[in-house]
C-alpha cells in the first residue's frame, strides 16, 4: 500500500487515489501519490526530501497540492504562435534501424568473397521484388537472430517489421527463411563472432601495421594524376580531435576512409575492432534516421482543432476510457495499430513563449487580482523559482539554462509522447499540469537503471548497433510489459490538471498524453543529488557528450559558498573528497611521467557562481576543464583532461604543461571547510590529511625510472638552493631558474614534507645483499613486497622485479619439462639452454636437481643410440634398446627417434607382406595387388633395417608382382580389343611364369586360334572378286572375335565403297526403270559418266553397272539424232524473216517441223536425265508457233480457207501476240510480217484513242462527226469492238433537251423506257417509279414531293438499267442504219434502246 505524507505522519492512501491506477492490459503498478498539508506544502525541497526515502524506490511520484493552491494561468496562448514537432508514434519502437544499404552491401560482399569464396549475386528476389538484405538482416537481429526466429516461427513478424506491417503467406514465410539461411545465416554467425571475440579476426590489426608507429598515414595514388602520386604521404587527421597523431590507434572507416581515434569515439573503444569497421555516418543514412521532425508554427486554436480531429478519428465523438486509450497507444507503438502521426509543442522556452506560472514583469491578466498574482509570483512551487530555492545546488549557476533552470512548456495532443530518458546530469525534475487532458507517466527507479539499459539493448539490438547513444536521443519507447517480463520494476502515474510529478535522479521515465493539454517542467538539485551528478558527468565523459554544466565547478562554488546544511554537507563532502582523490592521483601520475611544468589557470569573472562559457573543454571527452588541464606548445589552443593527456599530442612529456585552478592543498582545504561547516568530521577525513596507504601504493605502482625518491627530495633540494640564493646578491637569471623549477611543486600537497633518504639507502643495501647470495624466489618476493610498499622509488627495484620474473619463468619451464609425459617431447637443446640460464641467474630453484638428472639420462640415451646407428642394424638390437628407453619420451632425442622410426617401418612392412600374400592366395583384385606389391617392393628396398623376413620376402614379392601384372594385362584383352601380336606376347609371358593353364589364359588362347582362321579366309576372299553377301558374312563373324583383325578394315572399306556407289546410282537406276516423261533436275549426264567410270574399280560382282552403261549409250544416241533437228529449225526461222511473198507456202513446213520437235522432246524426256538439248527444243517449238501465228495475222492475202476462218483480226489479239514475242525475246522488226503487225497495232490504237475522247465529251461533237468516226472504225484492218459500241451509244439522244447520256442525275420512264434528266423534268430527287409526260401528261402538272419526307425514293442504278435494256436491244440494233439515221421526233412514244451504254453510266450519281 502506498503511503501519503500529511500532518507529519504516514497514512493510507484514500480509495479515490487508487482509482487513478490504469487497470488496463498492461497491468503496471501505480507509483505513490502524496497529499501534503498546507504546512508541508510551504517548502518544496524539504517536503521532497521528506518523501524521498519511500518515493525514490519508485523513481517517480505524484504530488497533489492542497485545495487552496490554485495558481492562475499566466500565459495568453490565444495570441502566441508556437512551433510543433511531428511524431511518428508507430515508429517509436517498431522501426528498423537506420542503415546505409551501400555500406551493408560493401561489408556483405567482402564477407562473401573473402570468407565464402563466392561471387555476390546482383539481386535476390522475393515476392517478385528485390529483397533488401540489409533490412532483413536488421529485422532478424531485432527478433533475436536466426535461431530464435526459427524456433519462435516469427518470419511473418520479421517481414511485417521490415515492410511496415505487410503480411505474407505461410509459403512465403518458408521462402523468406530459406533466403535468409542461404544468403545471411553465415554472415550473421560471422558478425556475432566478430562482436563477441575481439581477439579473432586480425584484419584490422594487420591494416594498422601498415603504418608507422608514430603516425598512421594514408597514401593516395591516382594513376590518372601523377602529380598526386608524387606528393607522397599526408597525415590522416581524426574527425573528432582534428589531430593527426597517434596513428597506431587511428581507426579508418572502410567505406569513406575517414579516421577516428578509438578513444575519440562515442563510446570509446579499448582496442582496434576485428574485421571491417564503418563510422556512424556510413552506417546510417539521413533518409532512414528517425527523429521528431519540426512541424508548423500554430496558434492554440489551430492546434486544438487538429487535436480534436485526431481524437474523433480514433475514438469518435463519444466518451472513451483512459484504459482504451492506453491500450491503443501501446498497440500503435508495438506496430499493430496502424500508422499514426501527431504533433507536439514540446520543449518550448518559457523565456521566449512565456510561462504558465505568474512571473514578475509579465503582464497580469485583468481577471486575476494583483495580490493573488504577487503571491504566486513568489511561491516556491512556481517552477520559475524552484531551481534557485535555498538548498538547491542549481542556485549557484549564474546563467539561465533552458530546460534546467528555465522551465520548458509542453502543449500536447492525443498520443503525443515523451520517450524513455533520464534528466541531464541525473537532475531531479518537476512537472506541473496546467490544464487539459491527463498525462500517463511511466517510471523506472534509478536503482534499476542498469537493468533497464540492458533490456533496452537486448530488445532493440539493431537500433543500438546503429546508434550507440540511442538513450540520449529521446526518440525510443519500449512497452512496460517488456520491462516487467525482464524483471525490471516499472510504475505508472496518472497526472491530472493541478498535479505535480517528481522524477528522481537517474530514474528513467516516459509517457504520453490522453488529449489536448498544457504542462510545464524544470529541473532542480538538492544536496543528495551530488553523487548522482558525479555519475552523470562520468556518463557524459564515456559517451563524449558535452556537459550542460561543469560538475567540478559546481562542487567548488557550493563548497566555497558554504550554503549546505548539516545533512547536505555529508553529500558535498563525499563528492569533494572523490574529486580530490581523483585529481591527486592523476597529478601524481603526470609528475612521475615527466610532466614537471605547471602554471595556474586564469581566474573566472565570477568565481562565486557557475558559468557555462568560461572553461575550456577536453578535446577528447568534451568535458569542462575546471580543476586542471594539459596543454602543449605544439597546439596551444587545444586542451586535454588529465585522463586523456597522452592523446593530446606525441611530444615528450617534458614539453607538456599542467595548468590548474586549485592546488591540492586548496582542494583539501575545501573538504575540511565543508566538514567543519557541517560538523561531520569522520575518520575517513582525518586519514585524508596525511598520505594514505592507497595513495602511497598508487605512487609506488607508477614510478618513473631514474628517480631516486618521490617529490619530497627534489622539493627539499629546491628549498635549500632557494635559501642560498636569497642570501646572495640578486641575480635575475637564478631567480628565473628557481621560479621555473618551482612550477612542479605548486600544485602539490602536504605529502612532500617527509625525508626518505635514509630509508632508501638501507633498502638499497638490503637489495644488494639479497641478490649476491643466491636467494630463493620466496625471499626475493618478500623483499619486493617491502620495496613496493615503500613510497621510495629505486633504480634497483626494476632489477629486483626483473630477477623475480625471470626466476618464476625458469621455474615454470622446469616444472613443465619435468612433468612432460607425452610426445612430442622437449628438445634437448632447450634443456641445455634451461640449465645454463638457471646457473647464470644465481637463484636457488627446487627444480634444478630434477633438470640435471633429466639431462644425464638424455645424454646416456643419445650415446647408446648413436653407437647402434653407426654399426650394423638388426631388428633384435633395436628392440632391446627401445625396450630399455620405452618410457623415456619427455625429451626429444633425434637418434632415439630414428631408431623408433626404423623399428615401426620394419614391423609395418612385415605386416603388410603377410596381408598381401593372403590376398595373392585368395586371388583378389589384381589392380590392388599390383599397387600393394609395388609398394612392398619399393619400401622393402629402402628400409634401414635388414631383417631375414624382409630378405626372403622380396624375391617372392617380385615374382608375384609379375604374375599380377600379367593377369591384369589379360583382363585388358576383354576390356578392350588388342592386336594379335599383343595376345601372342601375353601368352608367351604366361608360359614363362607357368600360369598358362589358368582359365583366363586358356580362353585367350582359343580366341587367338579363331582369329587366325578368320584371317586366312579373309585373305582368300580379298584375292578375287566375290559376291557382296560373302563379305558381309565375314564382318558378322568378326563380331564374336575379341581381337583386332588386320584384314577387317579392308573388307569393311570394300563393302563401304560398293554401298556408297549403289546409293549414288539409285536415282539413275530408278530413272532407267520408270522411263519418266519429265527430266529430273538432279540427274546430270556428267554424273552418270562418273558413276560408270567408278564401277570399273569395284571389287564386288554387281548387275547395276551394266544398267547404267546402257542408259549412258541411249543418251548419247539421242543427242546425236537431235542435233540436225535444231539446225533445220534455225534454217526455217531464217527463211520466215525474208519478204519473198511466199509466207503462206511455208506454213505446212512449219507445222511439220513443230511435230518433229515435239516428238524428239518427248523421247528425250523419257530418258529421265536433265539433257541440255531439251530446253533448246522447247524454245524452238515456241518460236515456230509464234512465227506461224504471225504469218496468219499479218498476211494480206492468206489462202481462201484461212481468210474465211480467221476474218479481220482484233486489236487486242495483235497486242497479245506481240507481247508473247517479247517474252520469247523475238524482235518483230526482224520479220517482215512482224513489222506489218506493229503498223496495224499503231493504227488501231490511234483510232481507239480518238473514239474514247468523243465518248466522254458530253455531246460536244455533233452527230455527223460521230457517224464519220464510226464509219472510219468499221473500215479499219483491225477490229476495235469496245470503242465502236461506245460510239454507237454516244450517237443516241435523250430527254427533252435532246442530249446524250452524261454524268448528271437521270431517271427512266417506267412505260416508254426513255431517260430524262431529273432537273429537266423538275424532280428534286430520284423517285422509285417515274412516268414521263409523254406517257401520262398529268404526271408533270405539279412537282412530285414525297409526303413522308423521311425516305429518298430508290431509282434503279445505271447498271440495273443497262441490264434491263440489254434484253430488248439486240434486234433493234441490227435494224439501225447508222449512216442514214435521222433525228427522232419527240412524241409520246418509246425511244429506241441502245445495245451498250458508255462506261461512265456505270457510276451512280452522287
Amino acid at each position: 500500500m502506498c503511503l501519503v505524507m500529511g500532518k507529519g505522519r504516514a497514512k493510507a492512501v484514500e480509495k479515490r487515489v487508487l482509482d487513478q491506477k490504469l487497470r488496463g492490459s498492461l497491468n503496471v503498478p501505480s507509483g505513490p501519490v502524496y497529499y501534503p498539508t498546507e504546512d508541508e506544502f510551504k517548502d518544496p525541497l524539504d517536503y521532497i526530501h521528506k518523501i524521498k526515502p519511500e518515493a525514490e524506490a519508485y523513481g517517480i511520484c505524484k504530488i497533489v497540492p492542497p485545495s487552496s493552491w490554485k495558481p492562475p494561468f499566466g500565459l495568453d496562448l490565444e495570441s502566441v504562435k508556437f512551433p510543433t514537432k511531428t511524431q511518428e508514434i508507430h515508429r517509436l519502437q517498431f522501426r528498423p534501424a537506420s542503415c546505409n544499404s551501400k555500406t551493408f552491401q560493401l561489408e556483405y560482399s567482402r564477407f562473401v568473397e573473402e570468407h565464402l569464396g563466392k561471387k555476390l549475386k546482383k539481386r535476390v528476389v522475393f515476392e517478385g521484388d528485390d529483397l533488401d538484405l540489409c533490412k532483413l538482416f536488421n529485422a532478424v537481429k531485432r527478433f533475436g537472430g536466426y535461431d530464435k526466429v526459427v524456433k519462435g516461427k516469427k518470419w511473418g513478424e520479421v517481414y511485417q517489421f521490415m515492410s511496415s506491417g505487410e503480411k505474407i503467406s505461410k509459403c512465403a514465410k518458408h521462402v523468406l527463411c530459406q533466403l535468409y539461411k542461404e544468403h545471411l545465416h553465415d554472415f550473421e554467425k560471422y558478425h556475432s563472432l566478430m562482436n563477441a571475440d575481439p581477439a579473432k579476426g586480425c584484419k584490422r590489426n594487420r591494416r594498422c601495421s601498415e603504418f608507422s608507429s608514430s603516425k598512421r598515414r594514408k597514401i593516395k595514388a591516382d594513376v590518372k594524376n601523377p602529380k598526386v602520386e608524387n606528393e607522397g604521404e599526408f597525415d590522416q587527421a581524426c574527425e573528432q580531435c582534428k589531430s593527426d597523431t597517434h596513428g597506431e590507434v587511428m581507426l579508418l572507416c572502410d567505406s569513406c576512409n575517414k579516421g577516428w581515434h578509438i578513444y575519440c569515439l562515442s563510446p570509446p573503444l579499448n582496442h582496434i575492432p576485428p574485421g571491417n569497421w564503418y563510422c556512424l555516418d556510413c552506417l546510417n543514412t539521413d533518409e532512414d534516421t528517425f527523429g521528431f521532425v519540426p512541424g508548423k508554427c500554430l496558434l492554440l486554436e489551430d492546434f486544438k482543432r487538429i487535436a480534436d480531429r485526431a481524437k474523433r478519428k480514433w475514438f469518435g465523438a463519444g466518451p472513451v476510457s483512459r484504459t482504451q486509450i492506453e491500450k491503443k497507444f501501446w498497440e500503435i507503438v508495438e506496430g499493430s495499430g496502424g500508422e499514426v502521426e501527431v504533433m507536439y509543442g514540446n520543449d518550448l522556452d518559457t523565456s521566449v513563449y512565456g510561462s504558465g506560472f505568474p512571473r514578475i514583469g509579465d503582464k497580469r491578466p485583468e481577471s486575476v487580482e494583483a495580490n493573488v498574482w504577487e503571491e504566486y509570483c513568489r511561491s516556491p512551487w512556481n517552477l520559475n523559482n524552484m531551481p534557485k530555492l535555498k538548498g538547491s545546488m542549481l542556485q549557484a549557476i549564474r546563467h539561465n539554462i533552458n530546460g534546467v533552470t528555465v522551465p520548458w512548456l509542453y502543449l500536447g495532443m492525443l498520443f503525443s509522447s515523451f520517450c524513455w530518458h533520464f534528466e541531464d546530469h541525473c537532475f531531479y525534475s518537476v512537472n506541473y499540469h496546467h490544464w487539459g487532458e491527463a498525462k500517463c507517466w511511466y517510471g523506472v527507479p534509478g536503482s534499476a537503471a542498469s537493468a533497464f539499459e540492458k533490456v533496452m539493448r537486448k530488445t532493440l539490438p539493431d537500433l543500438f548497433d546503429a546508434q550507440p547513444d540511442l538513450l540520449f536521443q529521446l526518440v525510443t519507447m519500449l512497452s512496460p510489459t517488456v520491462l516487467q517480463e525482464n524483471k525490471v520494476p516499472v510504475y505508472t502515474v496518472l497526472q491530472e490538471p493541478g498535479n505535480f510529478v517528481i522524477t528522481f535522479p537517474k530514474s528513467f521515465h516516459a509517457g504520453f498524453n490522453f488529449g489536448l493539454n498544457c504542462a510545464e517542467a524544470v529541473n532542480f538539485a538538492t544536496a543528495d543529488w551530488l553523487p548522482y551528478g558525479g555519475s552523470g558527468a562520468e556518463l557524459y565523459r564515456l559517451y563524449r557528450k558535452p556537459a550542460v554544466i561543469s560538475h567540478e565547478e559546481l562542487l567548488c562554488v557550493v563548497a566555497k559558498a558554504n550554503c549546505c546544511d548539516g545533512k547536505g554537507s555529508i553529500h558535498l563532502k563525499k563528492e569533494l573528497l572523490r574529486i580530490y582523490s581523483k585529481e591527486k592521483t592523476w597529478r601524481e601520475q603526470l609528475w612521475k611521467s615527466g610532466i614537471l611544468r605547471s602554471s595556474p589557470m586564469f581566474l573566472p569573472e565570477c568565481p562565486d557562481s557557475v558559468g557555462i562559457e568560461e572553461d575550456t573543454t577536453c578535446i577528447i571527452c568534451q568535458q569542462f576543464l575546471h580543476l586542471s588541464a594539459i596543454v602543449c606548445n605544439c597546439r596551444p589552443s587545444v586542451f586535454a583532461c588529465l585522463e586523456h593527456w597522452k592523446h593530446l599530442c606525441e611530444c615528450e612529456p617534458t614539453k607538456l604543461r599542467l595548468v590548474y585552478r586549485y592546488t591540492l592543498a586548496e582542494l583539501h582545504g575545501m573538504v575540511q571547510e565543508v566538514e567543519k561547516s557541517g560538523d561531520c568530521k569522520t575518520q575517513e577525513t582525518k586519514s585524508s590529511q596525511r598520505p594514505s596507504s592507497g595513495t602511497k601504493r598508487s605512487a609506488a605502482s607508477n614510478k618513473k625510472e631514474g628517480m631516486q625518491v618521490c617529490q619530497a627530495r627534489p622539493a627539499e633540494d629546491w628549498l635549500r638552493r632557494a635559501s642560498t640564493v636569497l642570501l646572495d646578491v640578486f641575480s635575475s637569471v637564478e631567480y628565473a631558474t628557481l621560479l621555473k623549477e618551482a612550477e612542479q611543486f605548486l600544485w602539490g600537497g602536504s605529502e612532500m614534507d617527509r625525508d626518505y633518504a635514509e630509508e632508501a639507502r638501507k633498502l638499497s643495501e638490503k637489495i644488494d645483499c639479497s641478490l649476491s647470495s643466491s636467494p630463493t624466489i620466496t625471499q626475493l618476493e618478500l623483499l619486493h613486497s617491502e620495496v613496493t610498499s615503500s613510497p621510495i622509488s629505486l633504480r634497483k627495484h626494476k632489477i629486483l622485479s626483473k630477477k623475480i620474473s625471470s626466476a618464476k619463468m625458469l621455474a615454470k619451464r622446469a616444472r613443465r619439462y619435468l612433468a612432460a609425459s607425452k610426445a612430442p617431447g622437449i628438445e634437448l637443446d632447450e634443456l641445455f639452454k634451461l640449465k645454463s640460464e638457471i646457473l647464470e641467474l644465481q637463484v636457488t630453484l627446487t627444480e634444478t636437481e630434477g633438470i640435471l638428472d633429466l639431462l644425464k639420462k638424455s645424454e646416456l640415451a643419445r650415446d647408446k643410440c648413436s653407437k647402434v646407428l653407426s654399426g650394423s642394424i638388426s631388428l633384435k638390437n633395436v628392440e632391446e634398446l627401445l625396450h630399455e628407453f620405452d618410457g623415456f619420451i619427455s625429451i626429444n632425442i633425434p637418434e632415439l627417434n630414428i631408431l623408433r622410426q626404423y623399428h615401426v617401418e620394419a614391423l609395418s612392412w612385415i605386416s603388410r607382406f603377410n596381408d598381401t600374400m593372403v590376398d595373392v592366395r585368395e586371388g583378389k583384385d589384381q589392380e590392388k595387388l599390383i599397387s600393394d606389391l609395388s609398394s612392398l617392393l619399393h619400401d622393402g628396398a629402402s628400409l634401414g633395417i635388414q631383417v631375414s623376413e624382409i630378405v626372403e620376402g622380396l624375391p617372392l614379392v617380385e615374382v608375384e608382382l609379375k604374375k599380377a601384372s600379367c593377369r591384369e594385362k589379360a583382363r585388358t584383352v576383354y576390356a578392350a580389343r588388342t592386336s594379335l601380336d599383343f595376345i601372342e606376347q601375353l601368352l608367351s609371358e604366361a608360359v614363362a611364369l607357368h600360369i598358362e593353364e589358368e582359365k583366363l589364359f586358356a580362353e585367350i588362347s582359343r580366341t587367338l586360334s579363331t582369329a587366325r582362321c578368320w584371317e586366312e579366309r579373309a585373305s582368300s576372299i580379298l584375292a578375287s572378286e566375290t559376291q557382296m553377301y560373302d563379305l558381309k558374312e565375314l564382318v558378322r563373324m568378326s563380331v564374336n572375335i575379341d581381337a583386332v583383325l588386320p584384314s577387317l578394315k579392308g573388307i569393311e572399306n570394300t563393302i563401304s565403297l560398293a554401298e556408297t556407289w549403289l546409293q549414288n546410282s539409285e536415282p539413275f537406276l530408278s530413272a532407267a526403270s520408270s522411263m519418266s516423261s519429265s527430266p529430273c533436275s538432279l540427274l546430270e549426264l556428267p554424273s552418270l559418266k562418273d558413276l560408270v567410270a567408278q564401277s570399273k574399280s569395284l571389287s564386288v560382282q554387281l548387275q547395276e553397272p551394266m544398267i547404267l552403261e546402257t542408259l549412258l549409250l541411249n543418251c548419247e544416241r539421242w543427242q546425236c539424232d537431235n542435233h540436225q533437228l535444231l539446225q533445220d529449225t534455225e534454217d526455217l526461222l531464217a527463211t520466215a524473216k525474208t519478204d519473198d511473198g511466199k509466207h503462206s507456202t511455208i506454213l505446212p513446213e512449219i507445222m511439220d517441223l513443230i511435230t518433229r520437235v515435239a516428238s524428239a522432246r518427248t523421247s528425250g524426256l523419257s530418258l529421265g536425265l536433265n539433257l541440255e538439248e531439251l530446253p533448246k527444243l522447247q524454245t524452238a517449238s515456241l518460236k515456230l508457233g509464234w512465227c506461224y501465228e504471225t504469218i496468219l495475222l499479218g498476211s494480206s492475202s492468206p489462202s481462201p480457207e484461212l481468210q474465211e476462218d480467221l476474218g479481220k483480226p482484233s486489236l487486242q489479239k495483235i497486242q497479245q501476240h506481240l507481247e508473247e514475242g517479247q517474252t520469247l525475246k523475238i524482235l518483230p522488226e526482224e520479220y517482215h510480217l512482224g513489222k506489218r503487225l506493229v503498223e496495224l497495232k499503231d493504227t488501231g490504237q490511234e483510232w481507239a484513242k480518238r473514239a474514247r475522247k468523243v465518248v466522254t465529251d458530253s455531246g460536244a461533237l455533233a452527230l455527223e462527226g460521230v457517224f464519220e468516226l464510226i464509219s472510219e472504225g468499221e473500215n479499219l484492218p483491225v477490229i476495235a469492238e469496245e470503242e465502236l459500241q461506245s460510239l454507237r451509244a454516244r450517237s443516241m439522244l435523250h430527254c427533252v433537251c435532246l442530249k446524250p447520256y452524261n454524268s448528271r442525275s437521270m431517271v427512266c420512264c417506267g412505260q416508254c423506257g426513255e431517260w430524262y434528266h431529273t432537273y429537266c423534268v423538275k424532280l428534286h430527287w430520284r423517285p422509285e417509279a417515274y412516268v414521263c409526260s409523254a406517257c401520262c401528261p398529268v404526271a408533270e402538272s405539279s412537282p412530285q414531293i414525297d409526303p413522308l419526307r423521311s425516305m429518298e425514293p430508290k431509282t434503279p442504278s445505271l447498271n440495273h438499267r443497262r441490264a434491263r435494256r440489254a434484253v430488248a436491244t439486240d434486234a433493234a440494233v441490227g435494224d439501225l442504219q447508222w449512216k442514214s439515221r435521222k433525228r427522232i421526233q419527240r412524241v409520246a412514244k418509246r425511244s429506241p434502246q441502245v445495245h451498250i451504254l458508255p462506261w461512265f453510266f456505270s457510276q451512280e450519281p452522287k
